[in-house]
C-alpha cells in the first residue's frame, strides 16, 4: 500500500486546479508549517486529509472536486447517497488503514450536511469557524520535503499559523470523540510550544481578535477551561508521547502543556 505521504502528495497534485479556491486544514497542515519553517522537526502525522471549501465552488473549465479526488485514488462511498449524508471519499492506506478525504465548509452547527453549489454531488461536512480558515490563509509551496513525487512542487493555501491555532482552540469543544479532541489539542500545543510558530501564533491571534471577537473570547474561555480538565490533559499528553513529541510521565507532560496554555493566555490578554 502507498504511504500516507504518497497519498497526500497525489491528492495535492490532482486537486491543484482548485488550489486557489480551497484551503488545506487538519493535521497535515502542521507538517507543512514545519517544512515551510525548515525546522527539521518531526510532525504529528495523520492519515486523513482535510480541505475546507466555500459553499459555492464553480467548476469553470475544471473537472469536479469529486472527479479529481477519484484520479488521486479516492472512491465515493455508496452510503453518501443516503438522505442527509455527506460525501465520503476514501482509499486504502498503510497498515490496513482507511484514508479519508474530508471536505468541510461553514455551517452554524457542527456535523450537518451542506451541498456545495457548483459541484455536482458534493455534500460537505458543515462546521462553525471554517470562515476563519478560509479568510485567513496564505500560499505555501509543497515539494520533495513532503514526498519525492512532488517535483516540481505545487502551491496550495493553508491557514495562517494564528488562524490555525485560533480555530483549533475553538473547534475541540465541537468534537464528539475524545480521541479527536485530544488530537486537535495536541496540534495546538505543538504550535504554541514551537519557538517560531508559537510566537507567530500568539502575536497573530492578538491581531485576529479584532476581526473575530466572539471566536477569540471562546478561544480564551476554552483554554482556561482546558487547564482545569486533568483527564483531557492526560489524553493530550498521551498523543504527544505516542508521536514522540514529548518525554516523561503523562502528568509531567500535562504540566508542560498547562504552562504553554498559561503563556498563550498571558501573551494574548491585551488583544
Amino acid at each position: 500500500m502507498p504511504s500516507s505521504r504518497e497519498i497526500f502528495a497525489a491528492t495535492l497534485r490532482h486537486l491543484e486546479p482548485y488550489a486557489g479556491d480551497i484551503v488545506l486544514v487538519g493535521g497535515w497542515v502542521h507538517a507543512l508549517y514545519l517544512a515551510d519553517a525548515r525546522s527539521g522537526e518531526r510532525p504529528i502525522l495523520t492519515d486523513d486529509i482535510d480541505v475546507t471549501v466555500p459553499r459555492h465552488l464553480a467548476v469553470a473549465d475544471r473537472a469536479t472536486l469529486i472527479e479529481l479526488a477519484g484520479r488521486a485514488g479516492f472512491e465515493r462511498d455508496p452510503l453518501s447517497d443516503l438522505e442527509g449524508a455527506t460525501t465520503r471519499l476514501t482509499q486504502p492506506g498503510p497498515e490496513q488503514a482507511v484514508v479519508d478525504l474530508d471536505v468541510l465548509t461553514e455551517a452554524e452547527t457542527g456535523g450537518v450536511a451542506v451541498p456545495i453549489t457548483g459541484q455536482d454531488g458534493l455534500v460537505a461536512q458543515g462546521y462553525p469557524g471554517q470562515f476563519i480558515l478560509l479568510d485567513n490563509s496564505r500560499w505555501v509551496q509543497v515539494g520533495r520535503e513532503v514526498h519525492e513525487s512532488l517535483d516540481p512542487p505545487v502551491r496550495f493555501s493553508i491557514p495562517t499559523v494564528a488562524a490555525y491555532a485560533l480555530h483549533k482552540g475553538v473547534a475541540w469543544q465541537q468534537r464528539n470523540q475524545a480521541l479527536k479532541r485530544a488530537k486537535d489539542l495536541a496540534y495546538l500545543v505543538e504550535i504554541l510550544r514551537h519557538p517560531v510558530l508559537g510566537a507567530e501564533a500568539r502575536g497573530g491571534i492578538g491581531q485576529l481578535a479584532a476581526a473575530h471577537p466572539a471566536e477569540y473570547r471562546t478561544w480564551r474561555e476554552n483554554l482556561a477551561r482546558l487547564i482545569t480538565r486533568g483527564l483531557l490533559l492526560r489524553d493530550v499528553a498521551e498523543q504527544l508521547t505516542l508521536a514522540g513529541r514529548a518525554q516523561g510521565s503523562l502528568d509531567e507532560v500535562a504540566a508542560v502543556i498547562v504552562a504553554q496554555l498559561r503563556r498563550a493566555l498571558g501573551e494574548t490578554a491585551e488583544a
